[in-house]
């Protein structure tokens, strides 16, 4: 398996991570396109860290943008596509989540400080289009170094690692450790991306086979190489890292949850419709008999740690619940996704449709057609629903095994 091992014992910032991915042989060309469809330049040079000659991804730009949403269309409006925006946005998250719990606001409401800057936002496309460059199948870590002491900031000195760095790396169970000098090493944006790319973080060097080493210069000298070093690698066969231990692939989530005794199927029907929109990974509502004999609902969704509080305001805003559980860090096994297009003819017509393809260590596993796509066809044709679903999952079910 061809893996990409972070190494950030000087700790990480966002020019830093994609200086060490071109330096890894990352496009170029696929990057500079990237970070100017944000509206930035790229100044790409080799610079001396300590005596290792790393490569300085400089991002230059003289605007900011306003808001959250900006940064969304942004991001939206780039050269990024598939999973390259999926992660980026999914950055951009995790760094406006963090921003917001620590100045107690909503995300779109929060004074953003380091995602305010055009580069920062830059940084984290070029990253994340790099990465897609690099076409390696998984992405580790060992734990961040941090730094010590202070840093200046606006609001006077604040200790490292800064508060948005931190909360990132507690509401994402990232290991890290102080040192090995007094400066701050971490930003939020390096933290942020991280969160976003790391499958896991090792606290040791796994059983590997270097083929390519790279390293991303930082924008300061310090005592030691202020570099991040990456390695691209050959896993040994036969070793398993602590996910893969658990199952072939994994993540962590929490669970939310209520008991309503008072609300209407209407209200629950369009709260269903709003956690999926915000993000819910899944919610579902179960029956219950409540206290006193009372018939109920136990609301139920699955979600990423940085959306907990999101998804919760919502479930109190509109059922009025006084309180939601929340059961952090669960593990959730994954099946191997795959979406994919289909054709099938029905009435001498050829439809395209979706589907899903979920598969478990190069085992089939299943095929889900796209509801709305069967239901439209369902409409034109006349013919049952059921059958429109069981027509296309079976045409899947070949093309999956091709």
């Amino acid at each position: 398996m061809k893996a990409l091992l972070f190494d950030p014992c000087a700790g990480a910032a966002g020019d830093m991570i994609m200086g060490c991915l071109l330096d890894l042989g990352a496009s170029v060309d696929t990057v500079r396109e990237t970070v100017e469809s944000v509206g930035c330049s790229l100044e790409i040079s080799r610079e001396e860290r300590g005596h290792i000659m790393a490569a300085r991804a400089k991002v230059i730009s003289g605007r900011r943008y306003q808001s959250l949403r900006d940064a969304v269309s942004i991001l939206h409006g780039s050269s990024l596509q598939g999973e390259a925006q999926e992660k980026a946005l999914r950055a951009l998250d995790i760094l406006a989540s963090a921003e917001s719990r620590v100045h107690g606001l909503p995300k779109e409401e929060a004074r953003f400080h380091e995602i305010g800057a055009l580069d920062a936002l830059a940084d984290i496309a070029g990253s994340c289009a790099a990465l897609q460059s690099l076409g390696v199948e998984r992405v580790l870590s060992r734990p961040i170094s941090v730094g010590g002491g202070f840093v200046q900031s606006e609001h006077g000195l604040l200790p490292v690692p800064g508060p948005a760095a931190l909360e990132i790396l507690r509401a994402h169970e990232i290991p890290w450790k102080g040192g090995p000098v007094q400066a701050e090493l971490l930003t939020p944006t390096g933290a942020a991306l991280l969160a976003a790319l790391v499958y896991e973080f090792l606290p040791d060097f796994p059983l590997l086979k270097a083929v390519r080493v790279g390293y991303g210069a930082g924008g300061r000298e310090l005592s030691l190489p202020n570099v991040l070093r990456g390695l691209i690698a050959e896993m040994v066969p036969g070793q398993k890292t602590q996910e893969q231990d658990h199952a072939h692939k994994s993540d962590r989530v929490v669970q939310l949850e209520t008991n309503l005794d008072d609300v209407t199927g209407e209200v629950l029907g369009h709260l269903m419709d709003q956690l999926m929109e915000a993000g819910a990974l899944d919610a579902s509502i179960l029956p219950a008999l409540m206290k006193k004999g009372r018939s109920g609902n136990v609301i139920r969704a699955i979600a990423r740690h940085e959306d907990a509080e999101k998804l919760s305001k919502i479930i109190i805003k509109e059922t009025g619940s006084l309180g939601v559980r929340v059961f952090p860090s669960l593990h959730r096994f994954i099946a191997e996704r795959e979406a994919r297009t289909v054709e099938v003819e029905i009435n001498h017509t050829i439809y395209r449709v979706a589907v899903k393809v979920s598969r478990m260590e190069g085992d089939l596993l299943n095929v889900k057609a796209e509801y709305e796509d069967c239901l439209r066809i369902a409409a034109a044709t006349g013919l049952p629903l059921r059958k429109i679903i069981q027509k296309v999952e079976e045409e899947g079910w070949r093309a999956a095994d091709l």
